[in-house]
């Protein structure tokens, strides 16, 4: 995959995390703290992932 489209992706994935958490503290959804929080290690996590490789992978001479 490319380094753009996954960034892409991640970026909607943010978004969409984004709106779930907003949606799930209006509504006052039990359980939203740890909703919140295991999210944002997993994009965090996915974030620190596509830094490592898409550096290496934009590097002339690499495939």
């Amino acid at each position: 995959m490319k380094s753009k489209l996954s960034a892409r992706y991640l970026v909607a994935l943010s978004m969409v995390y984004g709106v779930v958490i907003a949606a799930m503290a209006v509504f006052d959804v039990p359980g939203m703290s740890a909703a919140a929080i295991i999210g944002a290690m997993v994009i965090g996590l996915a974030w620190a992932m596509w830094g490592l490789f898409a550096n290496r992978r934009d590097q002339p001479g690499k495939e």
